[in-house]
């Protein structure tokens, strides 16, 4: 009978020993697993602030982009109601050049034609002037002739000079106005290239800031999912309400600091609420506090312990690992990101019962407490119920 005893304490001890190492292998498991998740939520967390950053940075090169734009258009017009201005005053100078050309011409021909005149007539000397003179009122009346007409020779030969020079003045003139007409066609053209490349870095970083985006409303229609979800299992555990022993006074699941309030938000990854101007809604209140904090019943209720997953690469996404809780009166009240459960699938519990402990799983910054109360399955504000002090 001894032995037999014997026997059966070495069996149980043998037993519990390949017991404690089966669980011990499936909590290293677990442990490990959380890792791995752990790991690619801090990835995502990493991803998805390098593309805010990103998305900001491409907004800033894009509205200096649009500042460029707007100087070298402004620098365009500048240029191109000169070039009108310039092609006026080419045309202008070309039309007085011919006309002075004309003039010329015709000039040329008149003092030609006298002098051609003067020629077959024979020259007179001075000498002939004097000594064919009648009398001395003659000779004075012709040597006041001969000044007259050797001044007219001089001045006509004066004003000729002067308008080659007046002309060739217009051609240096004229040529300078093509020469800056051409310096500015120039200019147009390199500022309109130039236009033409900051507008395609202008489209480059458009495109870019287009798939960020595309990949924000990938996360934004997986979250909106997620609430779609959370809201589901809200509505189909309310029922439960009837049997939830509550007191109808709320307590707060555990000290900290409120890091995010209740109502619109700006922060991208919130549910998109159209009627928020910041297009987000935050349906609870964030508490941070240490990690592994003890997350107490906020009131009496029944427990629903849940996860969820993401939908685009596997990992905790929204609130990760988070109780739903029951209450009488039809309240339900979510505690997310937590680290671990502290309670039982559908256990009825008091109010300031230890549920679950503060972590960071899920859609996450770093350990806190994302904490909601939810009337016949419609978030209101905590604060509204919760003590003051």
């Amino acid at each position: 009978m001894r032995r037999w005893r014997l026997n059966t304490a070495l069996a149980i001890v043998v037993l519990t020993a390949a017991l404690l190492t089966t669980v011990s292998d499936t909590i290293y498991q677990q442990q490990q697993q959380l890792q791995g998740l752990n790991g690619k939520i801090i990835a995502t967390k990493t991803q998805i602030a390098q593309l805010l950053a990103q998305e900001r940075q491409l907004q800033g090169e894009i509205a200096a982009f649009d500042v460029q734009l707007r100087a070298v258009q402004v620098q365009i017009d500048d240029e191109t109601a000169k070039l009108v201005l310039l092609a006026q005053q080419v045309d202008q100078a070309k039309a007085q050049l011919a006309q002075k050309q004309a003039e010329l011409a015709q000039h040329i021909a008149d003092f030609g034609h006298r002098v051609r005149i003067m020629y077959k007539s024979g020259q007179v000397s001075g000498l002939e002037l004097v000594f064919s003179a009648a009398n001395f009122t003659d000779l004075m009346n012709r040597v006041v002739f001969f000044n007259v007409i050797v001044r007219e020779d001089r001045r006509q030969v004066g004003e000729l000079q002067k308008e080659r020079a007046a002309i060739e003045a217009m051609k240096a003139d004229l040529e300078a106005k093509k020469a800056e007409q051409a310096r500015v066609v120039k200019q147009v053209q390199d500022q309109k290239a130039q236009l033409q490349a900051v507008r395609d870095q202008r489209a480059a970083r458009q495109q870019q800031i287009a798939a960020i985006e595309a990949q924000f409303q990938r996360l934004l229609a997986d979250m909106e999912a997620q609430r779609a979800t959370l809201q589901a299992q809200i509505a189909s555990l309310i029922h439960e309400s009837y049997r939830a022993r509550s007191s109808g006074k709320w307590n707060w699941p555990m000290g900290g600091v409120i890091t995010q309030g209740f109502g619109c938000t700006s922060y991208p990854f919130e549910p998109y609420d159209p009627t928020c101007a910041s297009r987000h809604f935050h349906s609870g209140i964030d508490i941070a506090t240490d990690y592994g904090t003890p997350v107490h019943a906020s009131d009496g209720g029944i427990v629903h312990n849940f996860t969820m997953g993401c939908g685009w690469g596997g990992g905790l996404c929204g609130y990760g690992r988070y109780v739903v809780m029951v209450h009488a009166g039809g309240f339900t009240t979510l505690y997310g990101h937590l680290s671990s459960w502290a309670v039982g699938e559908g256990v009825q519990v008091d109010k300031d019962t230890v549920i679950g402990y503060e972590g960071s799983t899920g859609n996450s910054t770093g350990p806190h407490l994302h904490f909601e109360i939810d009337l016949a399955g419609m978030p209101v504000d905590p604060l509204a119920y919760l003590p003051a002090s």
